[in-house]
């Protein structure tokens, strides 16, 4: 890197304020805010107001908004980025870094309004981020451990609720739903799937997922009580919407997701308790362990044991990666190798899920051209199904 000398910055300075003396630079090319800015209070609002008008999704902009309104808002003038520096490194970056990231992208807003240039401090910041080996070390050890509940024991956690939280919490157990998802749903058909939209009112695209087990869409009225409670739910907690460019954005989704956590602790509704996946101890099973809870059943129960894990992953919504290094990362050493083993040997034969066409293959298989077997086949059909044939 070039070397750049006191002289060398003064000059670049210099030209930076005969730039905007003429109209040709605003104030804060010097690290100063701009001209309208005279205190923290008013570069708050000023950068509230363009985060809102930027960023359409509510979950999406808390975080930088709350930091804004109840920290940075407090901080005593005149504005000076090096308070905002020292702010951010108030928490270590190693062993909080989620919380050090959350502080360096509300700083990354104020970049982006273009009411204080912040570039050298974020550089700065960023530069501190733990990395290689440290950052594999820290994503292991600051990963929640989920707890991931018994079938038998959430069974009869799900037998002793009333009706419409039994009817919410079987839906998000039985399909592996993100909670916000079961706002958006479309509806449970007559084999029992049920149809997630994307058309960006859900967190990915459309998807279509198998209720596992089945038995639990009838035990618990997911089809049958359909209309009354997926009403209910939208009536309770509704999703609001913004116009963007004629596309209508769920603008809540966090909110209404974290709607069925205040019912545990606000409303007292009783938790179901199970041992942590990994470790010592019991904690209670928040809504969102009920998807990973799902994820490991579908790899173990014999209702899926045809199925390959990048089906699972489809139906649930997200890619191979993330579902075998985030959801399948709670299956245990034993259960693992029993679910290999079961459709190793053939443990299928009760399978009812046949998302590839299996029944076609079974039926073609009986005049398959020399050379192509079964097996190829099946391949054939999944890779057509996932449009890569």
């Amino acid at each position: 890197m070039e070397h750049r000398n006191d002289a060398d910055v003064e000059r670049a300075r210099d030209l930076c304020l005969e730039g905007h003396r003429a109209g040709q630079w605003p104030a804060h090319c010097l690290g100063q805010p701009s001209a309208r800015i005279q205190s923290w209070k008013d570069l708050v609002e000023a950068c509230v107001t363009d985060i809102e008008r930027r960023i359409r999704k509510e979950g999406s902009r808390v975080h930088a908004v709350n930091d804004l309104r109840l920290r940075i808002a407090r901080f005593r003038d005149p504005v000076d980025a090096q308070l905002l520096l020292r702010w951010v490194l108030e928490v270590d970056p190693i062993t909080r870094l989620k919380s050090f990231n959350r502080r360096i992208e509300t700083l990354s807003q104020i970049q982006r309004s273009g009411l204080l240039d912040l570039g050298s401090v974020l550089d700065q910041l960023r530069a501190m981020r733990p990395k290689g080996a440290a950052e594999k070390i820290r994503k292991a050890s600051s990963m929640r451990v989920r707890v991931i509940p018994g079938d038998e024991d959430l069974q009869h956690w799900l037998d002793r609720l009333e009706p419409f939280h039994q009817w919410v919490f079987g839906c998000i157990a039985t399909y592996g739903l993100r909670p916000h998802e079961l706002w958006h749903a479309e509806g449970i058909d007559s084999q029992g799937w049920i149809s997630i939209p994307g058309d960006m009112k859900t967190k990915t695209g459309e998807h279509f997922a198998p209720p596992v087990p089945e038995a639990w869409v009838e035990r618990y009225g997911l089809r049958q009580n359909w209309g009354q409670f997926h009403g209910q739910l939208n009536a309770r907690w509704t999703v609001r919407f913004v116009d963007v460019s004629g596309v209508k954005i769920a603008v809540n989704n966090v909110a209404v997701s974290n709607s069925l956590y205040k019912e545990f602790q606000r409303k007292g509704l009783q938790k179901l308790w199970a041992a942590v996946a990994d470790g010592v101890g019991m904690d209670w099973v928040r809504p969102y362990d009920l998807r990973h809870a799902y994820a490991i059943r579908c790899a173990t129960s014999a209702e899926t044991a045809d199925a390959f894990d990048d089906d699972m992953a489809t139906w649930m919504g997200h890619g191979l990666d993330v579902h075998r290094r985030i959801y399948l990362r709670w299956l245990s050493s034993s259960r693992r190798k029993e679910s290999l083993q079961r459709r190793r040997g053939g443990g299928g034969a009760m399978n009812r899920i046949q998302p590839f066409g299996s029944g076609q293959a079974a039926e073609a298989s009986t005049a398959l051209p020399e050379g192509i077997t079964p097996e190829l086949l099946e391949m054939a059909l999944k890779l057509k199904a996932a449009g890569l044939g």
